[in-house]
């Protein structure tokens, strides 16, 4: 058997988790190509509490809720996880590293190597720390005293 390796970073709040991921894959036999083993990722996942959670309608990376989070090329992945009795426990959004001219991406093998990915999973953090105290703000200021 050829098995896959992952590797798994992660940051956490109180409402949200941010983690970039590696794994390698086997190449393909009869392929030839200018990729790398490599293919690094970066996921939020984002719980109920979070004032993001809410936007997130479906299982879809074009929406509304996708549109202004900072991730490389875009949202190329949502899943909205669900417990036994079919509530919403969290919501992952995230984005691969494996788009068209993103080959280089495909060689770097350490978090050293990739700290471009890394510096994305810290945008994405912030800014999901400060979606959350902004909302936070907004919910609790009397803006009829203004």
């Amino acid at each position: 058997m050829n098995w896959n390796h992952k590797d798994e970073w992660s940051v956490r709040s109180t409402d949200f988790m941010v983690q970039v991921t590696r794994h390698s894959v086997q190449p393909i036999e009869g392929m030839e190509g200018d990729e790398g083993e490599n293919r690094w990722c970066v996921y939020a996942y984002i719980y109920p509490k979070h004032p993001k959670f809410s936007e997130f309608t479906k299982e879809a990376i074009y929406q509304p809720a996708t549109e202004n989070i900072p991730l490389h090329g875009g949202c190329s992945f949502c899943r909205i996880h669900v417990n036994s009795a079919g509530e919403r426990t969290s919501v992952q959004v995230g984005a691969d590293y494996n788009h068209l001219h993103d080959d280089e991406f495909t060689f770097f093998a350490t978090q050293k190597e990739a700290w471009e990915v890394f510096h994305d999973g810290d945008k994405l953090f912030n800014y999901l720390d400060k979606f959350g105290k902004v909302k936070e703000v907004e919910a609790t200021t009397d803006w009829s005293a203004a």
